[in-house]
């Protein structure tokens, strides 16, 4: 068997991959003496992001709860954020004048949240409804819980309190984001713009134009 008909056999990635396995392990083995897909290669496949129908996004706003879990849920779905990142935002990281959020990001520039109008009425609610709850405490960071408020360590929230808002409104938080993103690219179709919104990388940002305007790409920019 040669290099060639491995892959012509192999005629998506799931199967090639099980054939390099296979015959590695009889080499390992000294079983054969020659493994035809040693050097083979075959492109992963693209997987296209898959849109929330329309009907389902309707009201989530509504099932969130409180003022603490709109505006996360805000920051996750419609600016992108993930649920690691807005619960590490501490108060140092709002800008004093716009109230805009700064993430953190290690090994890589800080990630400028631009903030719409109703998402910093969010802010500017949830910072009087914190300070009446906890004024005296010291927890350095915009969202807490009455758990991590009160904790001597001061910790961030842990991303399983968001499993709660994800149970109200349905929707995993993944799927917004990735909703969120090729909504963007259906509007502008600029992966820069997504790049400079969402602070995600220059392959993403292409995929997601990609995906919601296809006949642009008659060969992938990311590989040309």
């Amino acid at each position: 068997m040669t290099e060639q008909e491995v892959k012509t056999a192999a005629v998506n990635y799931s199967v090639f991959t099980s054939l390099r396995s296979l015959f590695r392990a009889p080499r390992r083995e000294r079983r054969v003496f020659r493994d035809p897909a040693r050097n083979g290669h075959l492109t992963p496949p693209f997987r296209v992001p898959r849109p929330i129908p329309a009907d389902r996004l309707k009201g989530p706003l509504n099932l969130a709860g409180d003022t603490k879990d709109r505006l996360a849920l805000v920051l996750m779905a419609v600016h992108a954020a993930r649920p690691k990142q807005v619960a590490e935002i501490l108060l140092d990281n709002l800008d004093p004048s716009t109230e805009r959020p700064r993430i953190r990001r290690p090994n890589r520039l800080d990630h400028v949240i631009c903030l719409d109008d109703f998402a910093q009425r969010l802010v500017k609610e949830w910072l009087a409804e914190r300070h009446h709850l906890w004024s005296l405490r010291t927890d350095p960071h915009l969202i807490v819980s009455p758990l991590t408020a009160l904790h001597v360590d001061r910790p961030s929230l842990g991303i399983a309190n968001f499993s709660s808002l994800r149970d109200r409104i349905g929707i995993n938080v993944t799927q917004l984001r990735q909703d969120r993103f090729l909504d963007e690219a259906r509007e502008t179709a600029d992966p820069v713009r997504l790049m400079r919104l969402f602070g995600i990388t220059s392959c993403t940002a292409i995929r997601y134009v990609r995906t919601a305007h296809p006949e642009r790409f008659t060969i992938d920019p990311a590989q040309a």
